[in-house]
């Protein structure tokens, strides 16, 4: 975004802020876990949970009744909805000013005549039939783009992946906020980071983030049809097959496996080296090195148990009748 300063934005929301120096520049945004002294953020509890306490801020949006002062932050901001402010601050000062490089693509790359390429691309890439590359992406050294793929602006992909034909990264989230009584869409503008060696089936989806990047990390490899929401950060060596998903925000760490059709909830967490059965629904956080199945997804060994017993209770009733 174009750096602005605290008194600017000052005037657009009409409202003085509470700060410890006179005015200073501000040249970005990030969720609060990712916040730094140069960047806006929001928080919408009056109180700070201790694992916050250590953060430095540049400017926050905070609630009317906000207190605690623990947060380290150069400038607080009070008011009525912390959130939807946050989400104006971007929509005025962000969108109108966002200004990527200019097209660069390698000379040992191959693109398809039929292709669009606004971004950059790198060396001994092949970008197939249809494909779009949009102004502000980044295409690492040989990575390969099947046809029809789509990757929006502010989308880095690392080196030697392969995207299946028909996938579309960055696109945006399915987040919403109301605004005099309707629903408006919340502008993930984020965008998404992928690393290397990561491969993507036929259809995929990876939404861009809203005040931080959606991040997948290296050697992951997901099937076709496979939904990856807003926000979502993961580790390296991730396996999801086709027709999984996972909710805005979830953190996935490394070497976690999904089988076909696993559906993950928002804002959780599966620990490192976790299983999802499949068709299995997450609903909470899954434990480093747990197998989970059934839903809500419970451990397996126990589902199992349960299913047997549920098929014993069955087959009586059906003895007795």
């Amino acid at each position: 975004m174009k750096p602005v300063s605290l008194s600017e934005i000052e005037s657009f929301f009409g409202v003085v802020a509470e700060k410890k120096e006179p005015d200073f520049i501000l040249e970005g945004f990030a969720s609060i876990e990712k916040v730094t002294p140069s960047d806006v953020s929001f928080f919408n509890s009056s109180i700070v949970s201790s694992s916050l306490k250590s953060l430095k801020a540049g400017l926050l949006f905070v609630p009317k009744n906000y207190e605690d002062t623990s947060v380290l932050a150069r400038a607080f901001m009070r008011v009525d909805n912390p959130y939807q402010s946050m989400i104006s601050f971007i929509e005025h000062f962000h969108i109108p000013f966002i200004s990527f490089p200019s097209s660069k693509i390698a000379s040992t790359a191959v693109v398809h005549p039929s292709a669009i390429v606004e971004g950059i691309v790198g060396e001994h890439c092949q970008i197939g039939p249809s494909c779009v590359v949009s102004k502000g992406a980044f295409i690492g050294d040989k990575t390969i783009l099947e046809a029809n793929v789509t990757v929006y602006p502010n989308v880095i992909i690392g080196s030697d992946c392969i995207i299946q034909a028909g996938v579309v990264i960055g696109s945006r989230g399915f987040g919403f906020y109301f605004s005099n009584n309707k629903r408006v869409s919340v502008p993930h503008v984020s965008g998404v980071r992928i690393g290397n060696a990561c491969e993507f089936g036929a259809n995929t989806v990876v939404a861009s983030g809203f005040l931080s990047p959606t991040v997948i990390g290296n050697e992951c490899h997901f099937d076709s049809f496979v939904q990856i929401g807003h926000n979502c950060t993961l580790g390296n060596g991730i396996y999801m097959a086709s027709q999984s998903g996972l909710g805005g925000s979830t953190i996935v760490e490394d070497n976690v496996e999904l089988a076909g059709g696993a559906q993950v909830a928002g804002h959780l967490t599966i620990g490192k080296g976790a299983r999802v059965a499949a068709k299995a629904g997450v609903t909470k956080n899954v434990a480093t090195g747990a197998t989970v199945a059934g839903f809500p997804a419970i451990d397996i060994d126990i589902w199992r148990r349960e299913v047997i017993a549920s098929r014993q209770i069955a087959k009586h009733k059906k003895s007795e009748n």
